[in-house]
C-alpha cells in the first residue's frame, strides 16, 4: 500500500506554475498508486494535494502541527483549510499549544513517519526556519523514503 505524505512550499508562484504543479502531484499519486495521503492542510501545495486526493476520492489523513493552527491562516486561506479539513478520514492533533517552528518540524516528521513516499514540492534550497520543506526533505532521507522532489522554479521531477 502506498502511503503519500506531502511537504513543500506554501507560495507556489505564478497560476501557471500552480496548474503545473498539480499535474505532478496527480501524476505522482497516479504512478505510484496512492491509496492514502497524509498532509498538513497548510496553503499552497498541502492544499493542492489535498484537492488532488479529494477529486481522486482518495483519503487522507490530517496532520495538525498546534491547537491554534487556524490562527496561521488568512480569511480564504481559513476557508480551504477547513473544507480540506472536513473531507479528512482522520485528524491528529499534535501536543502544541501554539504554531512554531517546532510543531511544524514535529508534523513534517510524523508526515514522513506515516508515509511511504514522500512528495517534496521544493525549490531545492535550505529550510528558512526549522521544520521548512528542506528540513523535512533531509528528515525522509535519513528515514530511507522515496522522495518524488516537484521543482516549481526548475519545472522539473526526479526521485531522490
Amino acid at each position: 500500500m502506498t502511503i503519500a505524505g506531502l511537504t513543500g512550499h506554501q507560495d507556489l508562484g505564478a497560476p501557471a506554475t500552480v496548474a503545473w504543479v498539480r499535474r505532478q502531484i496527480e501524476a505522482t499519486v497516479r504512478n505510484h498508486k496512492v491509496e492514502l495521503g497524509v498532509t498538513a492542510l497548510a496553503i499552497g501545495a498541502d492544499q493542492l494535494f489535498a484537492s488532488v486526493l479529494a477529486e481522486h476520492k482518495i483519503s487522507y489523513l490530517a496532520i495538525v502541527p498546534c491547537n491554534r493552527y487556524e490562527e496561521t491562516f488568512d480569511r480564504a486561506g481559513l476557508a480551504k483549510y477547513r473544507h480540506f479539513l472536513r473531507l479528512a478520514t482522520q485528524t491528529c492533533v499534535l501536543h502544541f499549544e501554539e504554531p512554531s517552528e517546532k510543531a511544524y518540524y514535529e508534523a513534517g516528521k510524523n508526515i514522513v513517519r506515516r508515509s511511504t513516499l514522500l512528495i517534496a514540492v521544493w525549490d531545492g534550497k535550505p529550510a528558512k526556519g526549522l521544520g521548512g520543506t528542506g528540513d523535512i526533505v533531509q528528515y525522509a532521507q535519513r528515514e530511507s523514503k522515496i522522495i518524488v522532489h516537484i521543482n516549481p522554479g526548475l519545472r522539473k521531477v526526479q526521485l531522490l
